[in-house]
């Protein structure tokens, strides 16, 4: 059937790649990621787009007000063409940029499906029972499912970005921070956590803690 709406058209190939490596520059980010989206609408690219400029910057007022047009006028088929990896980004950006309730409710879903890729991770790093600190140093990556793979640890940031995002949100209740703060004091050098030596096997130091 044809369309008149333009970001209702198909973009032309097939997807055949996954721009898992983000690039520095933020416009040829948005060119390589495209190729995951051949043969979806024009609106799942637009819609990465803004994705993308907003974990940048997410004070950029063009692109917030572009994420939510685009997410309310489209909804129906983002909802049918993403995957659980672009869903998932989608709750990102609504963490990053949603009102207090929408930005809660949007971090349990993060936390929760994250959680089921870091505990795919886990099986992946282990050797006859116990975590392989040897393994945690490379770049193992398996598919797990909705178009996500186990989280990269070495030099992935996703751990890091959802546990910073985690304390944004709970900054803005100081009960619930001073809890938390304190929940936090105590997991860090605690040895039963097994999120420390997944964090620690980072090469980016900034990112060798869990709880920040």
């Amino acid at each position: 059937m044809q369309t008149s709406d333009p970001l209702l058209k198909k973009i032309p190939g097939v997807a055949v790649a996954r721009n898992l490596n983000r690039k520095a520059d933020i416009e040829d980010n948005v060119v390589e990621v495209r190729k995951e989206f051949l043969g979806k609408p024009e609106v799942c690219h637009k819609m990465v787009t803004h994705i993308i400029h907003l974990r940048r910057d997410p004070q950029n007022w063009e692109h917030r007000q572009g994420f939510w047009d685009t997410w309310n006028g489209y909804k129906k088929t983002l909802l049918k063409e993403f995957d659980v990896r672009w869903l998932l980004s989608v709750c990102d950006t609504i963490v990053d940029i949603g009102n207090n309730v929408q930005s809660a409710v949007a971090m349990n879903i993060v936390q929760c499906i994250n959680g089921t890729n870091v505990h795919h991770t886990i099986c992946v790093n282990v050797v006859n029972g116990n975590l392989d600190t040897n393994r945690l140093s490379q770049e193992i990556k398996t598919p797990t499912w909705g178009g996500m793979q186990t989280a990269d640890i070495p030099t992935g940031d996703m751990i890091y970005n959802m546990m910073c995002r985690l304390d944004g949100v709970i900054q803005l209740d100081p009960m619930l921070n001073e809890i938390w703060c304190e929940i936090k004091d105590r997991g860090r050098s605690d040895k039963q956590v097994l999120m420390n030596y997944f964090c620690g096997a980072s090469r980016f130091k900034h990112q060798r803690k869990f709880f920040q």
